[in-house]
């Protein structure tokens, strides 16, 4: 399957708002679990009928949902009355991030990110971020801990994570993708540094190389670059649903997300400059070939020509028949291979 641009060959033709899931289907049953939490207490559980959602949410408590698996989208969307349109975009895998804001919700899609130094590549699954009042719904592909450092902060009561609505436990994710988005690029970078050793010593390989992790950069660039586009969104709207003091911290997060976006220049440059250092560098050892053939190739021509002329069927050629011709022609030729020698050396042609 394409990594760019998934197959969307299932909603060919449908109307908007179509729920048709778009990718590759990475688990088999949802899992539903809520955390429960304000400045006193935190509860945690696992959700068994959705049509008892509605039982965790309180004025008096930020309820995170955590959906895992996108087999009931399409419930949770008729429990919390979210539009067929984001549903939509919920299941398919291969949307851009993006913000919207409606009358009830913010809405937030994001993409994590994961380097895999065995496999040399880096993978993504689609995260998706609903901010309601007082409430907060993540939906992920995957069963994997994105936000586990979120939970440890809300169980040991660190930070203003407790004593904040939803809008901040929004931020608080989304800085945690970002943050990842870092360590995963810092780690794509270390390998694509290693590579500078091997500019000297190795060969097709390292082409190679260079050109995959170009399409892994390019393939990271093109998931985190919308998010700058996102925070920006996200920091100029006016939805009651963010409180004054959490704009502080959108704005720090979307300098956190300039810093990623560099970071992935700086390192698709580098490939660029080990990719022309490595084509010089077999450029100059040609060069070094060919400069030694055409030493040899002057060193012969005088050669030649003289071989060239005494191998002429002539009856009458001075000194064929001199007793020491043969020896002396071979001295004259060595001294001219001699000679030839030191004056290139001279020039310093070699």
């Amino acid at each position: 399957m394409a990594r760019f641009l998934k197959d969307k060959q299932k909603s060919k033709g449908a109307a908007p708002g179509s729920l048709i899931f778009i990718g590759r289907q990475k688990m088999d049953y949802s899992c539903i679990r809520v955390t429960q939490y304000n400045a006193e207490y935190v509860k945690e559980g696992e959700v068994k009928a959705l049509d008892k959602i509605s039982e965790y949410l309180s004025d008096d408590h930020v309820a995170w949902i955590s959906v895992r698996g996108l087999q009931d989208t399409n419930l949770i969307g008729k429990k919390f009355d979210i539009s067929a349109l984001i549903l939509e975009d919920i299941l398919n895998t291969d949307e851009r991030p993006k913000f919207i804001e409606d009358d009830k919700h913010l809405f937030v899609i994001l993409k994590s990110l994961n380097f895999n130094r065995e496999l040399r590549k880096v993978q993504i699954d689609q995260i998706s971020l609903i901010v309601g009042k007082n409430y907060l719904i993540s939906i992920q592909e995957t069963d994997n801990e994105y936000f586990e450092d979120v939970s440890k902060r809300i169980y040991a009561g660190q930070g203003k994570i407790r004593s904040l609505s939803s809008d901040y436990l929004c931020y608080a994710m989304i800085d945690t993708l970002v943050d990842n988005y870092i360590l995963n690029i810092e780690k794509l970078g270390n390998v694509i540094e290693e590579q500078e050793k091997l500019l000297l010593t190795s060969g097709k390989e390292l082409v190679e190389n260079i050109y995959h992790y170009k399409t892994e950069l390019s393939y990271v660039r093109n998931n985190v670059r919308p998010v700058k586009e996102l925070m920006t969104r996200f920091v100029t709207c006016d939805s009651d649903l963010i409180n004054d003091h959490t704009y502080n911290y959108l704005r720090d997060l979307e300098g956190l997300v300039t810093q990623a976006l560099e970071a992935i220049e700086i390192y698709y440059t580098m490939l660029s400059d080990q990719q022309n250092s490595y084509n010089a560098t077999i450029s100059n050892n040609v060069n070094d070939i060919m400069k030694v053939l055409t030493i040899f190739s002057a060193i012969f021509i005088p050669l030649t020509f003289i071989v060239g002329v005494y191998g002429m069927n002539f009856d009458y050629i001075p000194f064929l028949r001199y007793r020491y011709a043969y020896f002396i022609l071979w001295g004259i030729m060595i001294a001219i291979v001699i000679l030839m020698l030191f004056f290139f050396k001279r020039k310093r042609w070699f």
